[in-house]
């Protein structure tokens, strides 16, 4: 098996423990993972005219979930119905006006809603520290921080909407995510593996 050859080779040609083997290809199998998830996004987006689109959002999802985390599903399948799903809803939600009163108040209230909820971790990863929980939020408050002003000020941005519209709904799945945990809170324990 391919995964077996690069364990091996990871191990003893460059001399990586088996720990950090692991690490590695866990951390390619994820990015091969996502990769090939935009692929199909991408393959099925093109001809119907909302690449960009696409793109735009998946620029400010990744800058906000690579910080804030979420829901996370177990098989491959799932997470690309998820993921469609999500992009869907996005330009979906677009299409309709957006009154500056609407928006403000739906980055007003998804800041709030993040503050509350924190960032969540898939129950695979290992369990943030206190420390790592307030770096997180902190990068994702001044994240939300900096496209709220953006969009507020800027009215005639391109693609205004997909980006807001991004940003409520990965707060949005960010509390289902929370939810899902049964309202654990990271402070509550002590930093342990969830394998």
């Amino acid at each position: 098996m391919l995964k077996d050859k690069l364990n091996s080779y990871l191990q003893l040609q460059l001399k990586f423990t088996s720990s950090e083997a692991a690490k590695i290809i866990y951390g390619l199998q994820g990015l091969l993972s996502e990769l090939s998830k935009l692929l199909i996004i991408l393959a099925v987006s093109f001809p119907l005219g909302y690449t960009d689109e696409i793109l735009v959002a998946t620029i400010v999802l990744l800058s906000i979930r690579c910080n804030s985390g979420g829901l996370h599903f177990a098989h491959y399948t799932s997470c690309l119905i998820f993921t469609c799903s999500f992009y869907s809803a996005v330009i979906v939600l677009s299409s309709f006006p957006l009154t500056d009163a609407y928006l403000s108040f739906g980055l007003l209230f998804s800041l709030g809603i993040f503050i509350l909820t924190g960032p969540i971790t898939s129950v695979l990863r290992p369990r943030l520290t206190p420390q790592e929980v307030q770096r997180y939020t902190h990068r994702v408050i001044f994240l939300l921080l900096i496209y709220s002003s953006v969009l507020i000020l800027l009215d005639s941005l391109p693609y205004r909407k997909i980006i807001y519209w991004v940003i409520v709904l990965q707060i949005f799945q960010l509390l289902c995510a929370k939810i899902a945990r049964k309202g654990e809170s990271y402070e509550k324990f002590s930093y342990t593996k969830n394998l």
